[in-house]
């Protein structure tokens, strides 16, 4: 992320992308919490199913802990 955000700025976008999304007619939900992940996605995928675009926002925090592991798939 370090390289990506010097030379993009890729963690400094703003905006309610959800809100936008409604905006447009399709189905937008902000998620900020873990626990709200999966019932955001059935509501998505219902909303797919029923013809309606979907678009799931995560609200992440900048963490500079991350892993470092470095093995492969087998």
């Amino acid at each position: 992320m370090r390289g990506s955000t010097a030379k993009y700025n890729t963690t400094d976008i703003s905006g309610n992308y959800a809100d936008f999304a409604k905006a447009l007619g399709g189905h937008g939900e902000r998620i900020t919490s873990p626990d709200e992940i999966v019932p955001a996605i059935k509501r998505g995928i219902e909303a797919t199913r029923n013809g309606q675009p979907a678009l799931l926002e995560f609200i992440t925090n900048k963490d500079k802990q991350y892993s470092t592991f470095r093995g492969g798939y087998h």
